[in-house]
């Protein structure tokens, strides 16, 4: 009686994993195995999470990456106005090699038509032989190794937090599939806030050396210059998101300033040369900068500046060139004293 209380035991057991394990593959949150099955919908609000399996497994030509800077874009402005269809691959603080591993990764699964390319100034002094995924990602759906999927397919938080929430936003919240990782509605952006967000260095420090931050650049540009040279029939948007002068302000105190001018100019001048490549610099244009309205913090603006930037470039404005990417980057240089010397009255109501 006992040994068959057991075997019923074990059996029901086994039929339990078997169904919980079952649940997770069909509906599959993180899209590890498969695109959105029938009416449910592709809901990303999961980067780390989502990220590989949308590109392993979702139909897209195109990718547009980048950082937290890059959440708020929908993927509906840029399929309609490139006439392509694009998913996100986004990583928070990415730097350029956490990027280029997801640009990698999207090139091996498709063709690419276009890569949008958030580019961040701050991403480009990170570190270019930075490992990426790492131990703080889920890295069960990085690998390859089927094994490692009981970590996915029996995760309580997945079967009774995640495939839920993906039930919920399909049929109850009806929402939109360009919108993915979108972080706007849960913020507010104002002069108050932005001012809020930011903790102004007291003391002005010196200026970083050439020889302190060009190694980490130049290396990261390497990364830029191959993702390019490996993907020639791929045609690569590279864009400079606009930061408030908050974070100017703080590049200036901080003894950044030459090292984020450094950053674009560089960039610029390689990458320049290549036919499948086409720059756009957004950073110093002031109406926009300048107007903290348009701000959470120093770094983070509505998606009104999302839209904008995508239309913009849809009609090839703010190009950048090698005729007049000197000229844009001396235009930034005056607003950087502009503000070193008028940040008080910048910054009043």
């Amino acid at each position: 009686m006992y040994q068959k209380f057991i075997r019923r035991f074990f059996l029901a057991a086994a039929v339990l994993l078997l169904a919980a394990a079952g649940l997770v593959f069909v509906f599959d949150p993180f899209f590890h195995y498969h695109e959105a099955l029938g009416p449910l919908k592709a809901v990303l609000t999961k980067k780390e999470y989502q990220v590989p399996g949308t590109l392993r497994n979702f139909s897209y030509d195109s990718v547009l990456v980048g950082s937290s800077t890059a959440e708020n874009f929908n993927n509906r402005w840029f399929d309609e106005a490139f006439g392509t269809q694009s998913v996100k691959a986004i990583k928070s603080s990415g730097v350029t090699a956490q990027l280029d591993y997801y640009v990698r990764m999207a090139a091996e699964e498709r063709e690419l038509d276009f890569v949008f390319y958030s580019l961040d100034l701050f991403a480009l002094s990170g570190d270019p032989d930075t490992e990426f995924p790492d131990e703080t990602m889920p890295l069960y759906l990085y690998d390859s190794n089927p094994f490692t999927d009981v970590k996915y397919l029996l995760n309580k938080d997945v079967i009774f937090e995640d495939i839920p929430y993906m039930i919920a936003e399909t049929f109850l919240e009806d929402y939109d599939e360009g919108a993915s990782y979108n972080w706007a509605q849960y913020h507010t952006f104002s002069r108050n806030d932005a001012l809020a967000n930011y903790g102004r260095p007291q003391e002005i420090a010196e200026e970083r050396t050439a020889e302190e931050y060009r190694p980490n650049i130049d290396g990261n540009v390497d990364l830029l210059e191959r993702m390019v040279q490996e993907n020639p029939d791929t045609t690569f948007y590279i864009f400079y998101p606009p930061y408030s002068l908050l974070w100017w302000d703080n590049m200036i105190r901080s003894g950044q300033l030459e090292q984020s001018l450094y950053a674009a100019r560089t960039s610029m001048e390689r990458l320049l040369p290549y036919d499948n490549v086409r720059l756009y610099y957004f950073q110093n244009e002031e109406d926009v900068i300048l107007d903290l309205d348009f701000y959470m913090d120093p770094i983070h603006f509505s998606e009104d500046i999302n839209h904008w930037m995508v239309e913009e470039m849809a009609q090839d404005h703010y190009r950048i060139t090698s005729e007049n990417y000197q000229q844009e980057l001396e235009k930034m240089e005056q607003i950087a004293e502009r503000i070193r010397t008028e940040y008080d009255a910048l910054t009043a109501e």
